[in-house]
């Protein structure tokens, strides 16, 4: 459970690191991480026999990551002056795949200073980023033979090391952060009207893309989680009007093709979130085997 201390540590997180439109025409607004109500979201579908699960955890800087051995030094914790981090980790399983990422974000700005992409299953790869006001590196780690595949990435030595400035396309000013990190500014942003839309740009596999996030109208929805908070821990079983949230990229290369994805999910993701609660109740996209797949909340843990 999140304090008040950390939350006052993190108070000012993605103040610049996007704009939300309203439909109204007032003008672009900043994001206030305060409206971050969540600590740990639970997702599953279910389909043609299939299953697919979706989990991620937001803490402050100075908690240890999941995989951190026990024991390991913490992170400095922030002063005065000093950028404050908050990290986002998310595990992802779907037929054959399965995902696990870790994103260290500047809290002020929500610019990704670090995202690590782990894949195993149809494909082994760990891939490593490290961001800069320029551009970023890559160090990609992979199995260098079949008897690999079975050991754990930290065991894999066929390894590749790269530099890419960002595009020209680019604004000066842009933020630039990871999928996790385009979840978190959907939640401290205000969007609450049919026409609300927030443009964030997004690192994904090695190309930068737009990110346009848009109220597209709401529509009812049965709502069936545990919410836990402070460790007690209650069903919600409530209908509520949720709005439908339309995420669409584009590169800003404009000879590449669309490679973004949130969590496994590809293409235009859908995404119904409760205005009032402050949580995304389900999210929708493509994935290989499964075809449009719809996940739905299962647990929340809130601050």
């Amino acid at each position: 459970m999140i304090g008040r201390s950390v939350a006052a540590a993190i108070a000012v997180a993605l103040a610049f690191a996007s704009t939300t439109v309203r439909a109204a025409g007032t003008g672009p607004q900043v994001l206030d991480p305060n409206r971050v109500v969540w600590r740990a979201l639970r997702f599953a579908a279910h389909k043609a026999g299939l299953s697919a699960a979706i989990e991620v955890r937001l803490r402050p800087a100075g908690e240890p990551p999941s995989d951190q051995p026990s024991g390991a030094p913490l992170a400095a914790a922030a002063t005065l002056g000093e950028p404050r981090e908050v990290w986002l980790e998310s595990t992802t399983k779907l037929p054959g795949r399965t995902f696990l990422a870790r994103e260290r974000v500047d809290a002020d700005r929500a610019t990704a200073l670090e995202i690590v992409d782990t894949e195993t299953g149809a494909r082994h790869h760990r891939k490593t980023y490290l961001l800069s006001g320029s551009g970023f590196t890559l160090d990609l780690v992979e199995p260098a033979s079949l008897g690999e595949l079975f050991q754990p990435p930290d065991r894999w030595t066929r390894r590749i090391h790269s530099s890419t400035p960002y595009p020209d396309a680019l604004p000066n000013a842009a933020r630039v952060t990871g999928p996790a990190g385009l979840l978190y500014a959907i939640s401290a942003a205000d969007l609450k009207a049919p026409g609300d839309s927030l443009s964030i740009h997004v690192l994904v596999k090695t190309q930068v893309e737009r990110v346009t996030v848009r109220v597209e109208g709401g529509q009812p929805v049965q709502l069936d989680y545990q919410q836990d908070v402070g460790g007690a821990v209650t069903p919600v079983h409530d209908v509520c009007e949720a709005l439908a949230l339309v995420a669409h990229s584009d590169p800003m290369d404009p000879a590449s093709a669309s490679v973004f994805r949130i969590f496994g999910l590809e293409g235009d993701v859908e995404m119904l979130w409760d205005a009032t609660r402050r949580l995304p109740l389900q999210l929708s996209g493509q994935v290989k085997l499964l075809g449009q797949v719809q996940v739905r909340l299962t647990s929340a843990t809130l601050r």
